[in-house]
Formats: structure tokens, C-alpha cells, sequence
């Protein structure tokens, strides 16, 4: 009896050992016009069971808009354009759905971005009428518009993002937060003059280090992250922070000025998801490979989108990501071809 017990124990230790090298987890990037409704939510929950996803990344906040219940920000014009109660709150719903199929809801949230484009919007209540004097600006003082952001290196953007995190973090208690453009666009960006005021009192405040224009534009990014990470703790939560940051981290740090990989590897970011700047083989197996020796714990998660590549590439990257022990993959389709092909090479979590 007791032989036959052993071996019963052998078997499943075995088995499970052999489950999780195999399948990696999942992840989907939601698209908005996903969350308009009651039906298309319970479409896309039906998609994660049938596919095998167990995590959704929600826009929660979309240029300058919410698809959730907000004081402070305008209700998403998706919402709007697609006749969606005044009464209905995607987020809450989403988040209540998925708790009985196992399925993790990971907020998503842009505090920068405020129009893709110079066509802001017409509301009276989006910031981008409210306060057009915090966009981002280039060295001549000509506002940038590809996109339009709300410059991080002004503090009251700062205070605005965390008013921001605060209300969704007391309302919905949500277990992890996803942080998306969280950066510089390019070395264009950060010339407002309010940033520019603030850049002098920096230096004199740092008097005694070498620091430029640029440390100031990292170390802005820098303090505010710590500020969020700072704010789940005093809200009483253990939220865990993601952040979606390019593969290269030379090019995050040098164009962005995101230094994802300190903000890791000192706690103030829990896991990085990040996506593949150039989606090929070389690269695939090189940013990846870099990550995993330089990340503590290896808390990244490889991200790319099948849709933007033929079908040989698509399968190459996916062979290349595989060939690492990676938690899981994250991408930003449902597409039915996409996902039998993932499921097919044991990304996704069986139920």
C-alpha cells in the first residue's frame, strides 16, 4: 500500500513537473471596443476559456479617458460612439466576470498620452482643453503632436497621474496595475517651459553631481514611479505594478529615458512586459537572452504582435521565445489563427 502511494506520489510530482516546464501562461492586450458592452465582454471572457488565456491586460485609462467610473476623467469616447449606458462600468464588470472563470484582469493605464494626433478632442472636461499649457514641447517651443502627452517632467502632471492611480486603486482594489507609455516618446519631448523651470531648480539642487538635461529627464520618470510604488503601500494593497517597456533597454533608457531594468530590480516595478523592438530571430533571442541575466528573479515577460508579421515570422519569433524559460508570452490579438497556433505550442494555461 504504501509502495503503491509512492508511486502515485512519484507520478504526480512528475506530471506536474512536466505540466509547467511545457505551458507558459498567456496574455492578450484588450482592445477597447472589446469593453463596450455586457455581450462583448462575455464574448472575450469566452474567448479566454476557449484559448486558454488566463490574463487580460484592460485599457483602464486611454488618452486622457476612462473606461471606468472616474471623477476626474471623461468617459472614453468608445464608450460613446458605441451607445454604451451612461450606467455601465466596463472595469467593474470585467473585474467581477473573470474572478469566477480564474481569469487575472490587469488594469491598464497611459497617464501621459493625450491624443494620438493635433485633433484633440471637443469635450470640455478632457485635460487636453484643461490644461493644453502641460503638453510636451521640442527645444524651439512648438507643441509636439505625434503624439500629443502631458509632460512628466512638470510636477503638477506628476500629481495629476498619481490623483489618477489613487482613485482607481481605492475604487477597484485591483491585485496588479499595467503601466503603458510611461515614458519620453523620443528626445524631442520634455521642452515645456514649466519643465524647463523645474530642470533649473534640479540643477541647482545638484549642484555637486554631473547632471544635464537628461538625467533630469530619466530621474522625472524615476521619482514617479517610486511615487506610485510608494502610494499602493500607503493605500494599505499589494498591488503589483507591470510596466510595458521596448525590449532594448539601451534604446529605452537613451530615447525614452525609461530605465526599466533599475526600476525592476530595486522593487519599484514588479515585471516587465516587454515587447520586441524589432521582431526578428537575432533580436528576439538576444533581448531576451539580455533580459533574463540582467532582470532579478527574471520577472519579464516577452510581448509581440503576430498580427504586424507574415505567418513565417510570426512562427520564427515564437519558436526563438520558446527556446527560453519564459513565465508566458503576451500579445495583442485574439485572432483565431493566432491563438490555436499558441495553444498548439503550449502557451496557454488548460482549465
Amino acid at each position: 500500500m504504501k509502495k503503491n502511494l509512492l508511486l502515485l506520489m512519484m507520478i504526480v510530482i512528475i506530471s506536474t513537473t512536466f505540466f509547467s516546464s511545457v505551458n507558459k501562461g498567456l496574455s492578450v492586450v484588450v482592445d477597447r471596443i472589446d469593453l463596450v458592452s455586457e455581450e462583448s465582454i462575455d464574448k472575450l471572457l469566452g474567448k479566454c476559456i476557449k484559448y486558454r488565456i488566463d490574463t487580460l491586460y484592460v485599457p483602464a485609462v486611454s488618452f486622457m479617458e476612462s473606461l471606468y467610473d472616474s471623477k476626474m476623467l471623461p468617459r472614453s469616447n468608445v464608450l460613446l460612439n458605441n451607445d454604451t449606458p451612461a450606467s455601465f462600468d466596463p472595469l467593474a464588470y470585467i473585474l467581477e466576470k473573470a474572478y469566477n472563470f480564474d481569469i487575472q484582469i490587469i488594469p491598464l493605464i497611459d497617464v501621459f498620452t493625450v491624443w494620438p494626433s493635433e485633433d484633440i478632442p471637443f469635450n470640455q472636461l478632457h485635460i487636453a482643453k484643461q490644461h493644453p499649457d502641460w503638453f510636451s514641447r521640442n527645444s524651439s517651443g512648438e507643441v509636439l503632436t505625434d503624439p500629443v502627452i502631458l509632460d512628466p517632467g512638470i510636477p503638477a502632471v506628476q500629481n495629476f497621474s498619481i490623483s489618477i492611480i489613487k482613485e482607481l486603486l481605492k475604487n477597484y482594489k485591483p491585485n496588479q496595475i499595467a503601466f503603458y507609455n510611461f515614458e519620453y516618446p523620443s528626445q524631442d519631448y520634455g521642452y515645456n517651459p514649466y519643465a524647463l523651470k523645474e530642470f533649473e531648480q534640479y540643477r541647482r539642487d545638484n549642484s555637486m553631481r554631473i547632471v544635464n538635461f537628461q538625467t533630469y529627464r530619466r530621474e522625472a520618470l524615476d521619482d514617479l514611479i517610486k511615487r506610485m510604488k510608494a502610494l499602493t503601500t500607503s493605500l494599505g494593497l499589494s498591488t503589483r505594478i507591470f510596466m510595458f517597456n521596448t525590449s532594448d533597454y539601451q534604446q529605452s533608457l537613451d530615447n525614452h529615458f525609461q530605465d526599466w531594468v533599475f526600476w525592476i530590480n530595486k522593487g519599484y516595478v514588479d515585471w516587465s512586459v516587454f515587447w520586441y523592438w524589432f521582431p526578428d530571430k537575432k533580436n528576439v533571442s538576444y533581448d531576451t537572452q539580455w533580459a533574463l541575466e540582467h532582470i532579478l528573479h527574471q520577472k519579464i515577460i516577452p510581448a509581440f504582435s503576430p498580427q504586424n508579421l507574415q505567418f513565417s515570422q510570426y512562427l520564427t519569433v515564437l519558436d526563438s521565445i520558446l527556446g527560453f524559460e519564459v513565465s508566458g508570452i503576451v500579445v495583442d490579438t485574439t485572432e483565431k489563427g493566432v491563438m490555436e497556433i499558441l495553444n498548439e505550442n503550449g502557451v496557454g494555461i488548460p482549465r
